[in-house]
């Protein structure tokens, strides 16, 4: 199997690596970043999805605070970098990334998590910004997704509230008039039966009689 090196220097304080598309790994220093890459495998930069946090209920919510998702997929070789941004502004306090990248058999794949305060995620002027820093051998490409914060449903107002109640109590009326007019029918239905059931009666001791 043919297989590229590339080399390329990373942040102060990372160890230099070199990694197979495996995920075999061996360590040289600091650095630089060797990576083998296959050469049957095409370079791929990733999908990068956000998901907002009814698609991806954690543990992590409560009425206080809600997880935004972000999923970055099929992607090759595992040379990326993830941060989150609210309105432009890059945010580290609430986010969580996977320690490495999970190679599924073809591509790689990674999420992260970006925890906020309820009052930040019911802001419909906020957005929501993940990027994926991918190096593809020769320059880093961005791939970014966002959302924005939700509207909190409005009150009813005063008159559709009185519009409200008022149509209510009008079905409750209708439904009790109805229920009346029923109970007089059966109520009639009882008295029908008995007066024929006596006359039946009256006619049965009369022929006895005779």
């Amino acid at each position: 199997m043919e297989a590229e090196i590339r080399i390329r220097r990373v942040g102060e304080g990372e160890p230099t690596q070199a990694k197979r598309n495996t995920g075999a790994e061996a360590s040289f220093g600091y650095g630089t970043k060797l990576t083998v890459l296959d050469s049957n495998r095409t370079i791929t930069p990733p999908k990068v999805r956000v998901l907002q946090p009814n698609e991806c209920q954690t543990k992590k919510d409560n009425k206080h605070k809600k997880t935004l998702v972000c999923v970055a997929s099929h992607f090759y070789p595992d040379h990326v970098s993830v941060f989150w941004q609210i309105n432009g502004v890059n945010v580290t306090r609430g986010v969580a990334t996977d320690n490495a990248a999970l190679w599924g058999g073809e591509h790689y794949s990674i999420s992260s998590r970006l925890t906020v305060p309820l009052s930040d995620w019911l802001t419909p002027s906020k957005t929501f910004t993940c990027t994926v820093s991918f190096f593809n051998g020769n320059d880093t490409v961005p791939r970014s997704d966002w959302v924005r914060g939700v509207k909190v449903p409005a009150a009813p107002s005063r008159g559709k509230y009185l519009s409200i109640t008022h149509t209510a109590k009008l079905f409750y009326a209708t439904l009790i008039a109805k229920s009346s007019v029923f109970g007089v029918f059966v109520a009639f239905l009882v008295w029908r039966l008995q007066g024929s059931s006596g006359k039946t009666e009256g006619l049965r001791a009369e022929g006895q009689k005779d």
